[in-house]
């Protein structure tokens, strides 16, 4: 007679999700930081007057968009602790697509040339940064915004 012996069944659990939002979150605001000092140091000066002098337009106006951009990549990392999900890589991967074009725009775009002594205006890097706070914004709102499935 053979017997038969069964192990016993437990219970299966779904995985539950890693909750990455922390590195993401972190990896957004240093992206954001990365463009400002890139584009810090690389951006064309404004060039004025009958003497030239160089005033380095994106060193001295870009932090202020950089800083108000981690603000609201840093409220939205709080606002989420109920979102485990591919929202904070999402945030982290459009954060750094939107800061990498504003670097790039406020390093490689043309420039405003006026006037009899060349005054030489880098309109992108006045604007760029601009245009990546409204997206960076953008896409926290989404983020936290959107419901937790």
């Amino acid at each position: 007679m053979r017997t038969q012996t069964r192990l016993p069944e437990f219970p299966t659990v779904a995985p539950t999700p890693r909750d990455d939002r922390f590195l993401m979150v972190g990896a957004a605001a240093a992206a954001v930081w990365i463009a400002v000092g890139v584009a810090s140091l690389f951006a064309p000066d404004m060039v004025s007057g009958s003497m030239q002098e160089h005033l380095p337009l994106a060193a001295v106006t870009m932090w202020l968009w950089g800083a108000t951009a981690s603000g609201f990549i840093l409220m939205t990392g709080a606002m989420g602790r109920d979102k485990v999900d591919g929202r904070w890589r999402a945030l982290a991967l459009v954060v750094v697509a939107i800061w990498a074009v504003v670097a790039i725009a406020s390093i490689w775009a043309p420039v405003l040339v006026t006037g009899t002594d060349p005054t030489r205006i880098p309109l992108a890097a006045l604007l760029a940064p601009i245009a990546g706070t409204i997206g960076t914004a953008f896409a926290c709102l989404f983020v936290a915004g959107t419901r937790n499935t």
